[in-house]
């Protein structure tokens, strides 16, 4: 069977991301036109139409995205099999582009990116904070750790690690206002973050109470957890961003019920092309910390309420 050539589904793929043929063109080094012709001759032999323009772009048909996630899984296979060669990196220097979110850039992978860094001094790790999704390809991003539930176009993505929340604060705290059940809570002042709300865990709780409306409210995560850590109240915190204060005992979980979030912590890295040595390494090293590492602490981790 005549199968359509590489250099055919490349053009496809491409322009399935980015949504333009120009485009396409751009990133291969190819004519529109050439890109054109390869995306009709695709339609012909499949008799179906693959894109529609919709305003400037190139929009997928139905037909068009069943084929991308096809022509997307196979291209993924062939890269794994040929890996591009290295070139000789004799006194160049070692450098990975990281991208992550916020919340555990300052908390976990902080502490990891250090431990990983005394392994390897050779290797530098550029860490660019951010909440939206980058364009790795053109902003020479290796890695990324995303929060969210996977499936990004243009990314491989594997799972670090699921979250949950779970209340937390200091001993000191528990102890002066006897935390012992979850209806004690009534005696704290509950610590809020509009992105966590209380309703859920309190739900699987077994409290009818309603979302608290009064005490702090952060809108980032790592600063929730420092005003649990001032003493100000409970903080419905992610166990894997309070992780390390939790074993150096600086924060508790007061009870152990945790409620599990809907959105999971992913390490990304572009396809299309290999990450270099360097960020392979890391990238293999961060995904076996995380498989080694247990949660914090034992939870009876429930669904969302």
């Amino acid at each position: 069977m005549s199968l359509p050539s590489l250099q055919t589904l490349r053009a496809f793929e491409a322009a399935a991301r980015l949504k333009s043929y120009s485009k396409a063109a751009d990133e291969l080094g190819l004519t529109h036109g050439a890109v054109s012709h390869r995306i009709r001759e695709l339609e012909q032999r499949l008799g179906v139409t693959l894109f529609r323009r919709v305003g400037n772009s190139m929009q997928l048909t139905a037909d068009g995205q069943r084929l991308e996630a096809q022509v997307r899984q196979g291209l993924s296979i062939l890269e794994q099999a040929f890996p591009a060669p290295q070139r000789a990196q004799a006194k160049a220097p070692r450098h990975i582009v990281l991208t992550s979110v916020p919340s555990l850039a300052s908390t976990w992978l902080f502490a990891r990116m250090a431990q990983f860094r005394t392994e390897n001094p050779e290797i530098d790790i550029e860490l660019r904070i951010s909440e939206t999704l980058s364009d790795y390809r053109k902003e020479g991003i290796d890695l990324g750790v995303r929060l969210g539930l996977g499936g990004w176009s243009g990314l491989h993505a594997v799972k670090l690690f699921d979250e949950a929340l779970t209340p937390v604060c200091t001993p000191e705290y528990r102890d002066a206002f006897e935390l012992r059940t979850p209806a004690d809570l009534r005696r704290a002042t509950l610590l809020r973050n509009p992105w966590t709300p209380w309703a859920r865990w309190l739900r699987v709780a077994g409290l009818d109470w309603p979302e608290p409306t009064t005490g702090p409210k952060f809108d980032d995560a790592p600063l929730l957890l420092k005003a649990a850590l001032a003493g100000q109240g409970v903080a419905l915190g992610r166990q894997w961003l309070a992780v390390d204060e939790i074993r150096a005992g600086r924060l508790v979980t007061p009870f152990d019920i945790a409620v599990r979030d809907d959105f999971a912590y992913w390490l990304c890295w572009p396809t299309g092309r290999n990450p270099s040595v360097d960020a392979q390494r890391f990238r293999d090293w961060l995904k076996a910390q995380a498989d080694a590492e247990e949660p914090p602490c034992t939870l009876r981790v429930r669904g969302t309420g």
